[in-house]
């Protein structure tokens, strides 16, 4: 049984997180998702990140995209973390053996982007 630590392990080789499991919050999702209509979702908010010119998202976006159309899993897992200056939204093998593509990214200043 894969546990909330091997699940942060494949996380925290994934992207260059500090500190341990403790100081993030991780929430499983009860259900599952389906790669076809996460590519639907996802390709939208990629071509809104374009047309707003936000070159950042669009490209986080195109990486996930591409991990869910290389994947042959029909049904994903996902997980949320969230800790003091991360946060990031994953989707796993159904197994949550491998990760298929995520989205995230570092919390710089909240009340700064929030007040602009």
């Amino acid at each position: 049984m894969t546990t909330i630590d091997d699940i942060f392990s494949l996380i925290k080789q994934t992207v260059n997180l500090t500190g341990n499991v403790y100081d993030y919050e991780i929430k499983l999702s009860t259900g599952r998702f389906e790669r076809d209509n996460l590519i639907g979702v996802y390709k939208i908010r990629e071509g809104i990140a374009n047309n707003q010119g936000n070159n950042e998202l669009a490209l986080q976006m195109n990486a996930l995209l591409a991990g869910l159309e290389e994947t042959s899993e029909i049904q994903l897992k996902g997980v949320t973390i969230h800790g003091k200056n991360y946060f990031g939204v994953y989707y796993f093998s159904e197994d949550y053996k491998s990760i298929i593509g995520y989205i995230g990214g570092q919390i710089d200043n909240i009340e700064k982007n929030i007040n602009e």
